[in-house]
C-alpha cells in the first residue's frame, strides 16, 4: 500500500499553484504581456495574480517608460478617476464612447489627452488600472502628450497614438490643423521637458549665463496665432567680437546671438539678435522668438543624430 501511494505521488503533476507565492511571483515577472493574459485564463487564482498592478507597472515601464512622462500619467489618472467616479453620467452623455479633449484653435486651445472607446474599459480600469493603461497604449486608444522631432531640426507639441500594425505612431497637433501625421518613428518622439509642453512662453532662469558655444533650444513661430516649435540652435558671437575666447565678452552683452543650426553659415535666416534681459516674445513679421532652454549632453547628441540623418548637402546646414 505504501509503495502504491508513493507511485501515485510521483505521477502527480506539479502545478504553478503548488509553488511558494514568492516563486510564483518571480515567474510571472518574467512573462510577456501576452503570456500574462494567457495565464489569467487558467483559473481565478492565477487571474488575480497575473493582473496585479505591480506586474503591469513593470510592463508599462519596460515598454513605454521612455515616452510616458508626468504629463501623460497625470492625464491617465484624470481619465481613470473620471470614468470610475462618473461611469453612469459618462455613458449617458457620451454616446461615442470616448473621453477627453482634442479640439481647439490656438491660442484658445484645449489639448490634453484623448481616450477612445472607453466603454469596454471601465470594469478593467476599476480593478486593474495598470493593466488597462498598458492595453490602452498598445491598442492606440490613449492619445497622450509628447513632442515630435522634425528633420527641420525642430520639434512640436502633439498628442500621439500607437499604431501596432507598423510599430509607429500617429500624431495630431494644432500646428497642422489637427490633421493626422502617420508613421512617426519611436526615435522621433520624446517626453516633453519640464514646463515646455504647450508653453506660450518658456521662462528660463539661466539666460544670463548663456555664452557662445552653448547649445540650446529656442521657441520660434511664424505668426503669433501659431503655437511655438522648439528649434535646435547655438549661442553665437557678436559681429564685433573676434571670437577669441580670451578676449570674448559676448556673455556679458545685453544682446544674445541665437544661431539656428538648420541654416548655413552666412544665411540671413541663421542669426537672430535677442535682448538677453527681455523676458517676453521678441521678433518681427518674419518670425517670433520665445524662451530658450540650455541643452544637456544627451539632448545635444540626439539633435546631432537627427542632423546627421538629414539628406541635404552638408553645406546647407554646416
Amino acid at each position: 500500500m505504501t509503495q502504491e501511494k508513493n507511485l501515485i505521488q510521483e505521477d502527480r503533476k506539479v502545478s504553478l499553484l503548488d509553488l511558494p507565492e514568492w516563486a510564483l511571483d518571480c515567474i510571472l515577472e518574467y512573462l510577456s504581456p501576452l503570456d500574462l493574459c494567457k495565464v489569467a485564463q487558467v483559473c481565478s487564482c492565477l487571474r488575480n495574480r497575473s493582473k496585479n498592478d505591480y506586474l503591469w507597472e513593470k510592463q508599462v515601464n519596460q515598454r513605454w517608460g521612455e515616452l510616458l512622462g508626468d504629463i501623460a500619467y497625470h492625464e491617465w489618472q484624470w481619465h481613470t478617476a473620471k470614468m470610475v467616479n462618473e461611469e453612469i453620467l459618462l455613458l449617458h452623455q457620451n454616446q461615442s464612447g470616448s473621453c477627453g479633449t482634442f479640439t481647439g484653435v490656438w491660442p484658445s486651445l484645449h489639448l490634453h489627452s484623448y481616450l477612445e472607446n472607453f466603454r469596454d474599459m471601465i470594469s478593467l480600469l476599476r480593478n486593474c488600472p495598470k493593466m488597462s493603461l498598458f492595453i490602452a497604449l498598445e491598442t492606440g486608444q490613449f492619445w497622450f502628450p509628447a513632442q515630435v522631432y522634425k528633420k527641420a531640426l525642430s520639434c512640436y507639441d502633439a498628442l500621439i497614438s500607437y499604431d501596432s500594425r507598423n510599430d509607429t505612431f500617429k500624431a495630431r497637433s494644432p500646428s497642422n490643423g489637427w490633421r493626422i501625421r502617420g508613421d512617426v518613428e519611436w526615435d522621433m518622439l520624446r517626453i516633453p521637458p519640464p514646463q515646455t509642453f504647450l508653453s506660450d512662453y518658456y521662462k528660463p532662469n539661466y539666460i544670463n549665463n548663456l555664452k557662445p558655444g552653448d547649445y540650446v533650444e529656442v521657441q520660434k513661430r511664424r505668426r503669433k496665432e501659431y503655437p511655438y516649435d522648439w528649434w535646435f540652435a547655438i549661442i553665437g558671437h557678436l559681429e564685433s567680437c573676434d571670437e577669441d575666447m580670451n578676449h570674448c565678452h559676448c556673455q556679458y552683452s545685453e544682446t544674445l546671438v541665437v544661431e539656428l543650426i538648420l541654416y548655413a553659415l552666412g544665411s540671413r535666416w541663421r542669426r537672430s539678435m535677442l535682448h538677453r534681459n527681455l523676458y517676453e516674445e521678441q521678433g518681427s513679421r518674419i518670425c517670433w522668438f520665445g524662451g530658450i532652454r540650455k541643452l544637456n549632453e544627451e539632448e545635444i547628441e540626439k539633435w546631432n543624430n537627427i542632423l546627421l540623418s538629414r539628406q541635404d548637402p552638408p553645406q546647407y546646414w554646416m
